[in-house]
């Protein structure tokens, strides 16, 4: 896994939802001449989200539970 890098993860978001976009209009129009783009857009899309996903910083299980560091489910100094 590569180091986190928060400005391409939201550098690569926004491009991924503005290909999202695309897709979704030319879906919207069947006469649309980009229709035969269409599996390149889709591509193109999901490989920016990955992108994104992997750049940005992963929350830990502390991050979610907001145990602070302790099993939110194993009992704690007598519990």
């Amino acid at each position: 896994m590569s180091a986190p890098a928060p400005a391409l993860a939201i550098t690569e978001e926004h491009r991924a939802e503005g290909l999202a976009s695309r897709i979704l209009d030319i879906l919207a129009d069947p006469a649309n001449p980009s229709r035969r783009s269409l599996p390149a857009y889709q591509l193109a899309a999901r490989l920016a989200f990955e992108t994104a996903a992997a750049s940005a910083e992963q929350p830990t299980a502390c991050d979610w539970c907001g145990q602070g560091g302790s099993d939110p489910i194993e009992p704690q100094d007598g519990e």
